[in-house]
C-alpha cells in the first residue's frame, strides 16, 4: 500500500497546472504549433494565478522562491511565450 506524504487535496493545484502543461505537448502535436503555445502560456499564466491565490501549503511545486518572485517569473514567462507564439511565422 502506498502512503502518499502530501494529502491528494494539497496537491490539486500542482497537478491541474501540470495538466494544463502536458496537455499543451499534446495540442501542438494534434493542432499545429500556435495552438500549442497558447495552451503553454495559459498553464504558466494558470500557475502563476494558483502561486499568487492558494497559500504555500498547497502550492507544492510551484513554490520555487518568494510569492511574488514566483509570480513575476511565471507572469513574464506566460506573456513571452503568447507573444512569440504569435509573432513566429510558420
Amino acid at each position: 500500500m502506498i502512503r502518499w506524504q502530501v494529502p491528494p487535496r494539497r496537491r490539486i493545484a500542482y497537478v491541474a497546472v501540470l495538466t494544463v502543461m502536458a496537455s499543451s505537448m499534446v495540442v501542438t502535436l494534434v493542432l499545429g504549433f500556435r495552438a500549442g503555445g497558447y495552451v503553454l502560456a495559459a498553464s504558466l499564466g494558470l500557475a502563476g494565478l494558483v502561486r499568487a491565490m492558494l497559500p504555500p501549503k498547497y502550492c507544492l511545486g510551484l513554490l520555487v522562491r518568494g510569492r511574488g518572485f514566483d509570480v513575476t517569473t511565471t507572469t513574464i514567462l506566460a506573456v513571452s511565450i503568447a507573444f512569440l507564439t504569435a509573432t513566429v511565422p510558420g
